[in-house]
């Protein structure tokens, strides 16, 4: 009797915890494991990898600078392959911080970041189209940062890192959780709530080329922000018959204002402007007297560049001095020259570097540099 009855309870007690799983499981608990059956991960695990398998792995893209430093702003995507995460920008921006690898730096990439940064990335979040990240107080171990070349290849970096996902439309940055002091170092205002359009940043860049250039039939072929505060835009100019010939491109590079943007600087691949050197920040530019001695690269019809240099007071521009180089005609050349101009009124000015059309000696294409024809405080 009593055999029977043990048997009888331990039936009883199998068939229980049967049912008991049998019910969790229907309204989404978790039964308990039954001993000797294998575990079963829960919703939010996963799998351990089978012996002799590689982790999960996920690419993600920062971006370095390559080449020569002639344009802080441009930088180009390096790939890297991190372990999987569902913080994809906390990912990219670790791999940002540890600055170029041996081997990319051998091929060529240069970052302002470098393993002296490495780590010091405290948090990431986005909210409302807006990325933040804080970092370890990094001054210590980036003193050039805080240089206008410093600072706008730093931000390049950083923020074109960071806006490579589609729901970053804006970035903030603090150290150790100060905005503030973030931006007081690269000598910036923080940003604020509103920002101007890129529509904004198109008529001034057009009016600009036209005014100062001397560029006519303009066609914008693109604008983006490069940071929180400088934006660049793409033009080319139309001419031949029923201007259907669409000429070089030309990028203006504008600095944010509280309401509007002001022109830094204008670039084009096929006039290389090294001397007078381009700046961004005031006590940056290069101080220029007469005569100017202008050097640097071109590709032009029949290697001809015009050298023009002018100031603006109160929206009205004075040229003065004209001239000439000249560049390579088949393949981009070295060209050197210098140009007397008269006394300026103002204490900035710019020197220009343009390409006549063949067609009919309109501005096709320019490269223009901010200049100092004093010493300007920072």
């Amino acid at each position: 009797m009593t055999a029977a009855v043990s048997a009888f309870v331990a039936a009883a007690m199998v068939l229980s915890g049967i049912w008991l799983a049998v019910r969790d499981n229907a309204t989404g608990g978790t039964a308990p494991p039954v001993a000797g059956a294998p575990a079963i991960p829960g919703p939010s695990e996963s799998p351990s990898s089978e012996p002799g398998t590689a982790p999960t792995m996920m690419t993600v893209k920062v971006y370095f600078h390559r080449g020569p430093a002639d344009d802080p702003t441009k930088v180009v995507a390096v790939r890297r392959s991190v372990p999987r995460s569902p913080k994809v920008a906390t990912a990219a921006l670790t791999q940002l911080l540890a600055g170029p690898t041996q081997a990319e730096r051998a091929a060529g990439y240069w970052s302002v970041f470098t393993s002296a940064t490495a780590g010091k990335l405290r948090s990431v979040r986005i909210a409302d189209a807006v990325g933040y990240a804080d970092f370890n107080d990094l001054r210590p171990v980036m003193p050039t940062a805080g240089s206008s070349a410093g600072t706008a290849a730093f931000l390049a970096e950083l923020d074109t890192t960071f806006k490579q996902f589609a729901t970053v439309h804006r970035t903030i940055y603090s150290l150790d959780g100060d905005v503030a002091t973030f931006y007081e170092w690269l000598q910036l205002s923080p940003p604020e709530n509103t920002m101007p359009p890129l529509a904004e940043a198109q008529r001034v860049a057009r009016v600009w080329l036209a005014q100062v250039a001397g560029m006519r039939n303009i066609a914008v072929q693109g604008s983006q922000w490069r940071s929180d505060f400088i934006a660049t835009v793409d033009i080319r100019t139309r001419v031949g018959e029923g201007r259907s010939v669409s000429g070089p491109l030309s990028r203006v590079l504008l600095g944010k204002t509280r309401t509007s943007f002001t022109v830094l600087g204008v670039i084009t691949d096929t006039i290389v402007v090294d001397r007078p050197a381009a700046a961004i920040t005031l006590s940056d530019l290069a101080v220029v007297t007469s005569p100017l001695t202008i050097s640097g690269r071109a590709l032009a019809f029949e290697g001809n560049i015009n050298i023009r240099v002018v100031q603006i007071h109160n929206g009205t521009v004075r040229e003065l001095a004209v001239g000439h180089v000249t560049g390579g005609g088949d393949v981009m050349r070295p060209f050197t020259g210098q140009i007397a101009f008269t006394t300026p009124s103002t204490d900035t000015g710019w020197v220009l570097a343009s390409e006549p059309s063949a067609y009919n000696g309109a501005v096709t294409k320019v490269t223009a540099v901010r200049v100092a024809f004093t010493h300007l405080p920072g």
